[in-house]
């Protein structure tokens, strides 16, 4: 899972992904040395912000999209957008002053292969899988499910389905 990951952050070079800058291994570890992103994640923000303006969640779609298309270009499906792996590069200073936002996580990352176009593993967080995710045939586009369920969560402040557990999580999406 690791070198997976290597794999896609030498990769990818884009404003919106954190950056990769090297590896090391030691006899028990090994240590990714990435861009150091000081703002928190989105999902802090939105606990602490609740709701959050259009413009704003503009904004954040606007570069989450070019990230994803970035991805996409090269095949990648990050399979886990979350707010939790949307990082901000500073901390936020006011609403006018936005800052950087950094794609991060790719552990569960798949770069698929020139012939293949879709995936089988069910994997990912419950709230933002996609149904074709949960039918076990998806493509790269089922980070855009996970895309509109960040943008419900940012202007409402709760996720577009809820449920007591999975099962029905999982029914109702």
């Amino acid at each position: 899972m690791l070198e997976n990951e290597l794999d896609i952050l030498m990769n990818v070079d884009h404003p919106n992904i954190m950056k990769f800058y090297e590896v090391y291994q030691d006899r028990k570890h090994l240590h990714f040395v990435n861009e150091f992103c000081r703002g928190g994640d989105l999902f802090e923000y939105i606990l602490k912000q609740g709701t959050i303006d259009e413009s704003e969640v503009a904004i954040i779609t606007i570069k989450l999209l070019g990230a994803i298309k970035h991805l996409h270009d090269k095949r990648i499906c990050h399979r886990d957008l979350k707010p939790e792996n949307i990082l901000f590069d500073s901390e936020p200073k006011s609403r006018r002053k936005y800052p950087e936002i950094k794609l991060t996580d790719f552990g569960l990352s798949k770069m698929l292969e020139p012939d293949q176009k879709y995936m089988k593993t069910k994997l990912g967080t419950p709230y933002y899988i996609s149904p074709e995710i949960l039918k076990g045939h998806y493509s790269l586009k089922s980070d855009l499910w996970s895309i509109g369920v960040i943008i419900f969560v940012l202007l409402s402040g709760a996720p577009p389905f809820n449920a007591n557990n999975e099962m029905k999580l999982f029914q109702k999406i």
